[in-house]
């Protein structure tokens, strides 16, 4: 391995409008970027953290920064598993690892994996507000292909919610995230609603950790009777797939919560083979910390990248048909070489 200079900074763009859930709103997004450089070569890479467990890109400078002259003495993406724990700070520098390794190939990252990669339907998320908000939201982005409708709110206005989104956008597939802000009786009431309008995913609908209650993972395994349910806070790590084997049939895998694209493939290839759905998600953040996510999402059977369509002037595109195309090689995937003084 040889040796690396790590490069660190902070920015906080403003979002293009409010981005709403049930943990809050916030108007700017903050997130970290990471460069390595060995010799003439460079990668890149980036992460936001993540919030509810109280991660900030503040916070993951820091992390990275108490591990500085281990990461600069030379280091790998194995190595990386062991210096880290999952999180923000080992994606972000996941990244950066995978692009240098493509720029001293002379290739990128798709090749690498073996991908040619092709524009995947994510979902736009229908941010949280009243029913009629949502409805309008709904009306406005119907002519997406896929839909992810945020609720967690009010509890007497979830049902009303639900079916004012179900009613604006009738063409688009629909999934739901709670954000795990659910009781078991709303989860009860509400799952053979979503289903009867045509929602085909309710993402996290319990608080993580209520699976260890007998009761709540009988209300999970009642839900998925009429809707299929996905993990996502509940789903941190591979360590945390055999314990929700048959309350869930499909798992969200986030870089910034497992550490990064390496953790990321494991987790995949595990779920796939439990027979688990594959749906990648994303946090709030460029198109320098997706198109990680965007290669993970090849053939994943749901997808929410909406992340840099957020920001302005994120190099990022969506087809005529509302696919979100992939992302070029040079913003990420093929790392940096410098020319030969």
């Amino acid at each position: 391995m040889s040796v690396l200079r790590l490069t660190l900074s902070v920015a906080t763009p403003k979002l293009v409008r409010p981005f709403v859930i049930a943990t809050g709103a916030r108007t700017h997004q903050p997130y970290l970027s990471v460069r390595l450089t060995s010799g003439p070569h460079s990668g890149r890479g980036a992460a936001t953290g993540i919030a509810y467990l109280g991660a900030s890109p503040e916070r993951l400078r820091d992390e990275i920064e108490a591990v500085r002259t281990q990461i600069e003495s030379g280091i790998d993406r194995q190595a990386l598993l062991q210096l880290l724990p999952a999180g923000g700070a080992r994606a972000a520098l996941d990244g950066a690892l995978w692009e240098l390794e493509a720029a001293q190939s002379g290739s990128t990252v798709a090749a690498r994996l073996g991908l040619d990669p092709v524009p995947i339907a994510s979902a736009y998320t229908i941010v949280l507000d009243t029913p009629e908000a949502m409805a309008a939201q709904a009306r406005l982005d119907g002519w997406r292909p896929l839909l992810k409708v945020k609720l967690g709110g009010s509890p007497d206005e979830e049902e009303t919610r639900l079916r004012a989104v179900a009613l604006s956008a009738p063409k688009a597939r629909k999934v739901i995230d709670a954000n795990a802000a659910w009781t078991a009786e709303q989860l009860a009431r509400l799952a053979p609603v979503a289903a009867a309008c045509g929602y085909e995913l309710l993402e996290q609908p319990l608080p993580a950790g209520s699976e260890s209650r007998a009761e709540m993972r009988q209300s999970l395994v009642d839900a998925s009777h009429h809707i299929p349910l996905c993990a996502d806070e509940s789903l941190q790590t591979l360590a945390d797939l055999d314990s929700l084997l048959g309350l869930y049939q499909a798992v969200n895998i986030k870089l910034d919560k497992c550490g990064g694209l390496t953790s990321a493939l494991s987790i995949r290839d595990e779920a796939r083979e439990k027979g688990l759905s594959i749906f990648v998600g994303c946090m709030l953040a460029p198109a320098l910390a997706i198109a990680p996510a965007h290669l993970l999402a090849q053939g994943a059977d749901y997808a929410d990248l909406d992340g840099p369509f957020w920001f302005d002037g994120e190099p990022v595109r969506l087809t005529q048909d509302g696919l979100f195309a992939p992302i070029n090689p040079a913003v990420w995937g093929a790392g940096e070489t410098r020319a030969n003084d």
